[in-house]
């Protein structure tokens, strides 16, 4: 326990904070926001108007409704016609090999006129400041691609049970933040908010060059550092947050898509978090079960206060691991610890479904498109990309 809160406060202490942006509005470039929506029609009003409500003086949003089958492409449209600052692009269908959400980008790009493209996700919410900090922190440290770790927005029963204990098992992943080190391997990014450059962006091939990568974001992290070029992660507590996953059906589906490859697709890797993750997280409560029925039977012992006092030990740095994951969890309270082992079952559940569906070949579906993942981390070459609708069509052909 004392390992993994230590390996938390590092995440913590090596993540570097976004400072207050000094430049006037002279030296600040044209900036393109480039937003994929597909299927989003609870959240995307949110997310426009929050990036209308910018304090930056140039900037542009492309938006691209990714062949959404709800009224997202319509609140699009509706929010265009009234700020000629939006770009409503309309979406066309993945290439056999691509994933959806590369698709779509590379798509939008093509209207984009910034220096610097921030690429954010439809169910992201951004404070006034949240373009001018992030782009002068890109500026002042000369980095070519920026991704910033966000607050969790957690509403429903499901996400207060799984996300915290999910989204704190990945703080175990780069605690040191090696991420930042141009001489270190590690490279990814938190696809909810990314800058870069356009030069850079397009130098490496943009979104093509990882079209076929079910972790997107992650995977054009490691091809900009491959290519040479500065990447990094800061702290965006203070730019913005996001709500995921509303529900318990959401959550499953989307993390199963991608969980397995976030530990390199490796057995290995997987019994080794899950015997981690279930040790930290379970053992506490059994010693704890086991010294309440011990001091129930009324024979006290020597060992058994010295065990009571390590049970209480554990939980007192149990209890300030808990408050210092919760600085990026929004909607939690501190009786939300007490479900820790429930979250710790349901993650490890999760993972090995996730795992299952790439082992055996099956296919992960996410927003009306369905996947078929390899150990790779990339889609089946020899499984192409299909929406759902195209499907039914394939079904009703052959009544």
């Amino acid at each position: 326990m004392l390992g993994l809160y230590g390996l938390t406060c590092a995440f913590y202490c090596f993540l570097k904070p976004v400072e207050r942006s000094r430049f006037d509005n002279k030296s600040l470039p044209l900036v393109s926001v480039i937003v994929p929506a597909r299927n989003e029609e609870t959240k995307i009003a949110r997310c426009i108007e929050s990036l209308l409500k910018q304090d930056y003086p140039n900037f542009e949003l492309v938006i691209i409704d990714d062949r959404s089958t709800d009224s997202t492409g319509t609140i699009i449209a509706e929010f265009a016609a009234k700020d000629s600052r939006i770009k409503f692009v309309q979406g066309k269908d993945a290439p056999s090999g691509w994933i959806g959400k590369c698709n779509a980008l590379a798509h939008a790009v093509g209207y984009a006129s910034g220096d610097f493209f921030v690429f954010t996700d439809a169910d992201t919410y951004h404070h006034p400041n949240s373009i001018r900090d992030s782009i002068s922190y890109a500026i002042s440290n000369k980095i070519d691609l920026i991704s910033f770790v966000p607050v969790q927005e957690l509403g429903s029963p499901a996400e207060r049970l799984i996300m915290p204990v999910l989204l704190g098992s990945f703080l175990l992943g780069d605690p040191f933040h090696t991420v930042n080190d141009p001489e270190a391997k590690r490279a990814y990014a938190y696809g909810q908010y990314i800058v870069c450059r356009r030069s850079s962006y397009h130098a490496i091939g943009g979104h093509q060059s990882v079209r076929d990568e079910i972790v997107e974001d992650h995977a054009i992290g490691r091809v900009f550092k491959e290519k040479g070029y500065k990447i990094a992660v800061a702290d965006g507590k203070t730019l913005y947050s996001v709500r995921m996953y509303t529900d318990l059906e959401s959550l499953w589906l989307g993390w199963t898509k991608n969980l397995y490859s976030l530990i390199d697709g490796k057995i290995g890797n997987l019994l080794y978090l899950l015997a981690l993750l279930n040790t930290v997280l379970l053992l506490p409560y059994l010693e704890l079960a086991w010294v309440v029925a011990e001091w129930c039977q009324g024979e006290v012992s020597g060992s058994l206060y010295r065990l009571t006092s390590l049970v209480v030990v554990q939980y007192a740095i149990f209890a300030l691991w808990w408050k210092r994951i919760s600085e990026h969890h929004a909607g939690v309270n501190w009786f939300h610890f007490f479900l820790i082992p429930f979250g710790g079952i349901g993650v490890t559940v999760l993972y090995l479904h996730s795992a299952y569906m790439v082992l055996f070949g099956a296919q992960v579906n996410w927003k009306g498109r369905r996947y078929v993942v390899n150990k790779h981390k990339t889609i089946r070459s020899d499984e192409p990309v299909r929406t759902l609708e195209k499907a039914k069509l394939r079904e009703s052909s052959d009544v």
